[in-house]
């Protein structure tokens, strides 16, 4: 009986809906499926394209902040290579349409100001081999090697195909932070650090107006990594864990209230270093600062609640811009009395 009263309750919900009431014309499959391959090769050309200025605008940042990465560094050479093979099954059609990405190992693009860059190398070569004394890489292995950036000092012999006439050049890797630079495909306003990478959301390239502001918050993020916040935020969860553990073991049920009270600990005063450090790391990589507090004036029109919100894990926007306009004093006092230029520390031994 109840069956029967649902299969009659559902045909009057049917039977009652609204429907339009104008006969739409209907795209022909084929039609949609050619619009497809389209879009997708346009979403992947910004994406790339957007990857790219990331990453031009990181490399002074990561090749000037070896005093602040110290262990964290690696030798690189600039390059960033695809193959269809990187890409979603999906994605593949379009991206050999649209781009020009093959089978073939080739170079997406060069990082400017890399080594790679100062050399004949080109967008779309196809890379054959990369070797030195110590190795010799073809396609699989290059492309790992590349993005693991496992080169030393030594020079490097690229040997590139372009259009059917071998090439090879000689690049000497330079000294970097070991910090990947990665797009992530996000609208929201957004970047951080795990550690070892910097994010930078889509979202928050289009809301970026100057190319100092994206330096400002890939420097933020590379403070994060080389003060090794997360790692700290790790350890003082763990410490509240703890007590958790040992109020649980006493019959007293903390619902991990110390475990969360701990991973939140000093989480505003990391932003302040973050932001503090992030200015000498510009200042090392001769970036103009003046003006760039201001990012968080427009920041704070798109999210009000950070003007005064004092509960969040990061200081509200105000003191934000305030902290920043008095560490560029900090800085300029510095240069003005030729005093080095490091961060002060609580404990300078």
């Amino acid at each position: 009986m109840k069956k029967i009263i649902f299969i009659l309750s559902t045909c009057f919900f049917l039977s009652s809906c609204q429907a339009p009431t104008t006969v739409v014309s209907r795209g022909v499959n084929t039609d949609i499926e050619k619009e497809r391959i389209i879009m997708q090769g346009i979403a992947l050309e910004t994406f790339y394209k957007r990857l790219e200025k990331l990453n031009n605008y990181a490399w002074p940042i990561l090749s000037s902040s070896k005093p602040f990465c110290k262990s964290d560094t690696k030798y690189d050479i600039g390059i960033i290579a695809i193959s269809l093979e990187d890409l979603r099954t999906e994605l593949r059609q379009a991206a050999k349409e649209k781009i020009g990405i093959s089978k073939e190992l080739k170079i997406l693009f060069l990082i400017k100001n890399s080594p790679s860059f100062n050399t004949d190398l080109r967008k779309g070569d196809i890379i054959r081999e990369i070797k030195s004394k110590n190795f010799k890489w073809t396609h699989e292995d290059i492309i790992k090697n590349i993005r693991l950036r496992n080169f030393n000092a030594d020079t490097i012999k690229i040997t590139i195909d372009r259009d059917g006439q071998i090439l090879s050049y000689n690049i000497t890797p330079t000294l970097i932070c070991d910090y990947g630079i990665i797009l992530s495909q996000n609208n929201n306003l957004n970047a951080y650090a795990d550690g070892k990478n910097i994010f930078v959301t889509q979202g928050m390239m289009r809301f970026i107006e100057e190319d100092k502001e994206l330096q400002f918050i890939l420097s933020h993020e590379l403070a994060h990594n080389s003060e090794k916040h997360i790692s700290k935020r790790v350890n003082n969860s763990i410490l509240g864990t703890i007590l958790d553990v040992a109020a649980a073991s006493a019959g007293v049920n903390t619902r991990g209230t110390f475990g969360n009270i701990g991973a939140q600990m000093y989480s505003q005063d990391f932003e302040r270093e973050a932001d503090y450090i992030s200015m000498y790391i510009l200042t090392l990589a001769k970036i103009d600062s003046r003006g760039v507090e201001n990012f968080w004036r427009r920041l704070s029109a798109e999210n009000p609640r950070s003007i005064d919100s004092y509960n969040s894990s990061h200081p509200t926007s105000p003191e934000r811009w305030a902290n920043i306009a008095a560490t560029r004093k900090e800085i300029e006092y510095k240069i003005n009395n030729n005093i080095e230029l490091v961060p002060e520390r609580k404990d300078k031994n």
